[in-house]
């Protein structure tokens, strides 16, 4: 993987629960002038939601983290499913997954028995700040380091969307909707 110095030591840092001092946008503008061919796809297709199917990205970091999430999401999946008390069908990729992904079960039963579906949200948001964390360490100025803050950036963007107001506001609407008004 290329250095990236110049670029890694350009960008400010990203503090939890504090204004971003840079979007994402801003950001694959800026990266973009300094990243290989290869290592600008990955940026282009970065995201924090994972294929379903797991797939080697070229990237330590994206890899890493496309299968905790995706490990997140199905184990999610699995205790709202059996909450309701429906049957999902087994697959044993997605058993795998889950499997392979140690604590990820545990994180979703701790989100999936909190009250608060934002505070449960919050808690998410922490553990995945936290395997970003985990995943980057090591890499400070290689394409792993700008991939896990293109990450941070993303999960720091969408966390920021996520509001009481916003929330009630969507309840409200959804509510209304189900009455037919």
């Amino acid at each position: 993987m290329s250095s990236y110095y110049y670029l890694m030591a350009q960008l400010p840092g990203i503090i939890p629960n504090a204004p971003l001092p840079i979007t994402y946008e801003r950001f694959t503008e800026t990266a973009s002038r300094f990243l290989s061919a290869h290592d600008s796809r990955i940026l282009e297709d970065l995201s924090l939601e994972p294929p379903r199917i797991p797939a080697n990205t070229g990237s330590t970091v994206v890899d890493g983290w496309y299968a905790f999430e995706r490990a997140i999401r199905l184990s999610l999946e699995r205790l709202r499913a059996a909450r309701l008390e429906r049957v999902i069908a087994p697959c044993q990729t997605d058993d795998d997954s889950v499997n392979r992904e140690f604590g990820s079960l545990q994180i979703a039963r701790n989100a999936a028995a909190m009250e608060n579906p934002l505070e449960a949200e919050r808690y998410l948001d922490r553990c995945r700040r936290e395997r970003i964390e985990f995943l980057s360490n090591g890499h400070f100025f290689d394409a792993d380091a700008v991939f896990a803050y293109g990450l941070m950036l993303l999960l720091h963007e969408r966390g920021d969307r996520f509001t009481a107001e916003t929330g009630r506001a969507s309840y409200v609407t959804i509510y209304k909707q189900i009455l037919g008004e």
